[in-house]
């Protein structure tokens, strides 16, 4: 399946962007390791639709690429140094995330998935915007009158706000869902 190959490419992008800014630090190949593997997300879902190949293991493939990309930005934007305390404390908020909803999504296994909330898309934009943001060599230097640090802290304390809201719902939904049985 070529959506599928597209997707462990993009996994591969994983180690790379980690060792990237974990040993040069933030700049121009981090920046285009993650926009790429970022687009890369996009192209995957979109062939796999338009090749009607979508299928369960290409579902969960990009959920752990999905999972990687975010664990390998933030560990590598902390290893570097990268990320004040604020924002490493909200960039950790995202990565527990993952852990959270892969057991929800665990606890239902077979009755329903999970439905996606319709705050997920503006979480994820938020929480790229500020990963990006923080691996671009813009990180250093002011951008609207503002340090761009204090620009990535915002930008990851309302996708970590907005991680908590959701998480709430997955929570609230998976509690009702096993109480029923």
């Amino acid at each position: 399946m070529i959506s599928n190959s597209v997707t462990l490419f993009r996994m591969s992008l994983v180690v790379p962007l980690f060792l990237v800014l974990a040993t040069v630090g933030p700049g121009w190949i981090a920046l285009a390791l993650f926009l790429g593997a970022g687009a890369l997300d996009v192209v995957d879902g979109r062939l796999a639709r338009h090749l009607n190949e979508s299928s369960e293991l290409g579902a969960m493939l990009d959920l752990i690429g999905d999972r990687l990309l975010t664990l390998a930005a933030v560990a590598g934007l902390l290893v570097a140094g990268t990320l004040s305390l604020l924002s490493a404390s909200a960039a950790l908020v995202l990565v527990a995330r993952c852990t959270f909803f892969a057991s929800f999504g665990e606890a239902l296994r077979g009755r329903r998935d999970l439905k996606g909330s319709k705050l997920e898309p503006v979480k994820i934009t938020f929480s790229f915007a500020g990963l990006s943001l923080a691996m671009s060599p813009y990180y250093y230097q002011q951008l609207m009158g503002l340090d761009a640090s204090k620009i990535v802290a915002g930008l990851l304390i309302i996708a970590a706000i907005l991680t908590m809201l959701t998480l709430s719902s997955y929570a609230s939904s998976t509690v009702k869902v096993i109480s029923k049985k």
